[in-house]
């Protein structure tokens, strides 16, 4: 190769340094009261059987004493703060894309997410989570299928 050395550092690192340069994180949000860091999104992902909807919200030391969910017939409404040294809340209202029967759903918070059941009232395939993702156009049927 044909390339001329560089004359201002006598070593590079040609993969960076690690270190960001002005820009926040993907992801991140806002600082709220007591310095807590709010998020605008944390990694989400379901899967549904033909009565129920599993859906899991990516989000570590999650206070289980202080966490709220609320069930609402198309909604989910998730206050989830850490109790990490440096701590961060997700909060948010989650749109069903179908809707759940209120009474039946619970939830679960583990060590590295907190899982939720959500009981379908209709018993509908759903091809997403939420209301205001786009599909992916696959069509699953689960259930309800025509006579053989």
């Amino acid at each position: 190769m044909k390339l001329e050395g560089c004359k201002t550092s006598p070593r590079h690192l040609f993969v960076g340094s690690g270190q960001e340069k002005g820009s926040k994180k993907q992801g991140a949000g806002n600082t709220g009261q007591d310095g807590e860091e709010l998020l605008e999104t944390v990694r989400h992902d379901f899967y549904q059987t033909p009565a129920t909807v599993i859906a899991s919200f990516f989000l570590k030391k999650i206070d289980s004493a202080k966490a709220t969910v609320r069930f609402n017939t198309n909604t989910l409404d998730l206050d989830l703060p850490t109790s990490e040294p440096a701590p961060k809340r997700y909060k948010t209202t989650v749109p069903l894309f179908g809707e759940i029967d209120t009474g039946k759903s619970t939830f679960k918070i583990l060590g590295t997410k907190l899982e939720v059941s959500l009981y379908k009232a209709d018993g509908t395939s759903w091809p997403v989570l939420r209301s205001d993702q786009q599909r992916t156009g696959e069509i699953l049927q689960i259930g309800r299928a025509g006579r053989v």
